[in-house]
């Protein structure tokens, strides 16, 4: 049994909020609390950060990156009170805020909850932030609105203990739209509109991908599990494909406990059977997938379903934004939409439900200088992981160093093709997705000299969608941050070769 499984076995991770309260009403040094509490504070969304000593981070539970226009002026106030003025936007729609003190925390726990916002089970081996279409119940190409199935899902998941010890983290989105805002392959556990059937015995639904993982030394995308499941199915699916897990998934080597791992070892066809067991009925093999093509940046004016209104996506550099830009977000989310905001998967922002007749104002208001709707294509799909300011398996500082980076490509004259995607990771858990971006970087060190100097792994020709995707390709190790414009320019180069060349299927690996 390692470490992490005979913690959950000494006390379930969801048990550690009485002492959260005590060690807070206590004030208790850090050093005094004992490290198995200080993992299951995650739980409850509470991160104590090593490169921070005695201050915390806290991931919120943003589902499906709706977030009200009361809830970011709470945050706003929160950041600015506690946090330094800063909030960061993840890559699965979600917040982060930081320097947060343990005897602020449950206060802090307390506004959030009433302004409807959960921080539960957002971190550790807990079913994550559920990611979906920002703009769902807006697209105007949507097939499902999955607003309703992510608050049935919430309901039935959180809190339950049935649900909070499973053998390691489990990253899921479903997307009703036709663009995979999700990437479902990229997830444990990915579901993608599709229809049985023809005509008047037509039936929407999902296709179900499984086994996805980016992070360490054999990045993996999902792949097709062949079940149908209908939109009332949806969330009574997801939870029997976590209790299948939760079972049966190995537990020993930490860095092989991810679903993947399970249907490595049984096979598709026994774990389908089994999900399906747990499930309670048999499901029919997949329908005729919907789905038209991967995600774009949901960036810029987008005309919505019903006519006459328009979603605006904002760029926000590198995911930070500070507690004065969200609050002034909030009030144009008002002022110009229904009081909604949607947050991407790239880190970005998107006000929803705008009025044609308002566009031409909202567009010229001082914020969108800051957060462009029309941002060059060097920054457009610039995504970027938290870095070692504050995540201490980061090997770099990737904030600064893709502002520097998207800097110097522009100041050098190096251009990209439009929807080039650099995504920047700090480590090779690669919470930056740099294993399916066009152009990946990989944090490291190398030696110049006497002394040690951030640089990156280039990885080159990353790519989602069925039938296409494929992991990105070593181009080139331990480049440092200087020589690295110039590395960027020949793997673009080297991006034209290869799209020439055939795809890989999906759950394929290149090594």
């Amino acid at each position: 049994m390692n470490k992490f499984e005979a913690m959950k076995a000494a006390k379930d991770g969801l048990d550690v909020w009485e002492d959260i309260l005590r060690y807070a009403r206590e004030r208790t040094p850090i050093e005094e609390i004992p490290p198995d509490d200080l993992d299951r504070m995650k739980w409850y969304g509470v991160f104590h950060r090593r490169l921070t000593p005695g201050f915390f981070m806290m991931r919120l539970r943003i589902s499906g990156g709706r977030l009200f226009a009361h809830q970011a002026e709470v945050l706003a106030d929160i950041a600015q009170a506690y946090g330094r003025g800063t909030v960061d936007i993840t890559t699965r729609q979600n917040i982060q805020l930081r320097w947060l003190t343990l005897d602020v925390i449950p206060d802090i726990i307390a506004r959030l909850e009433t302004a409807g916002i959960s921080t539960l089970q957002t971190g550790m081996d807990n079913l994550r932030n559920y990611v979906s279409c920002p703009l769902n119940g807006v697209d105007a190409g949507e097939v499902i609105d999955t607003r309703p199935i992510l608050e049935e899902l919430a309901e039935l998941h959180l809190g339950r203990k049935e649900y909070s010890n499973l053998p390691r983290k489990f990253n899921f989105s479903i997307t009703g739209c036709r663009e995979d805002c999700g990437q479902a392959q990229t997830q444990d556990l990915g579901l993608l509109p599709a229809i049985r059937g023809a005509g008047s015995g037509a039936v929407l639904g999902f296709n179900v991908l499984v086994g996805g993982s980016l992070g360490g030394t054999s990045p993996k995308l999902a792949e097709p599990m062949d079940v149908f499941v209908e939109p009332h199915q949806v969330a009574r699916f997801v939870l029997a494909v976590l209790r299948v897990f939760r079972d049966h998934g190995p537990r020993e080597v930490r860095t092989k406990t991810r679903i993947r791992w399970l249907i490595a070892e049984w096979g598709m066809e026994r774990f389908r059977a089994a999900v399906e067991a747990a499930f309670g009925e048999p499901l029919p093999r997949e329908g005729r997938h919907l789905t038209a093509r991967v995600a774009g940046d949901h960036l810029g004016v987008r005309p919505e379903r019903v006519r006459g209104m328009y979603s605006v996506g904002l760029h926000v550099p590198v995911g930070r934004m500070t507690a004065a830009q969200l609050r002034e977000l909030a009030r144009l989310a008002r002022r110009y939409g229904t009081g909604e905001i949607r947050l991407t998967n790239d880190q970005n922002a998107v006000l929803v439900h705008v009025h044609r007749l308002y566009l031409d104002r909202l567009l010229a208001e001082p914020l969108l200088e800051e957060l462009s709707p029309r941002p060059s294509p060097i920054w457009k799909n610039l995504v970027v992981c938290t870095g070692n300011d504050y995540c201490h398996f980061s090997l770099i500082d990737t904030k600064n160093r893709a502002v520097e980076l998207a800097r110097q490509l522009e100041a050098r004259g190096i251009t990209l093709p439009e929807g080039t995607r650099i995504h920047i990771s700090g480590c090779i858990n690669a919470c930056g997705k740099h294993p399916v971006a066009d152009i990946g970087l990989e944090g490291t060190k190398v030696r110049v000299g006497d002394e040690q100097v951030e640089a990156a792994h280039v990885f080159v020709g990353g790519k989602l969608g069925l039938g296409c995707g494929r992991i990105a390709r070593t181009f080139r190790k331990d480049v440092t941050f200087d020589e690295l414009p110039l590395v960027i320019a020949e793997a673009r180069d080297e991006l034209r070769r290869l799209d020439t060349q055939p795809a890989l299927q999906a759950g394929e690996v290149v090594a």
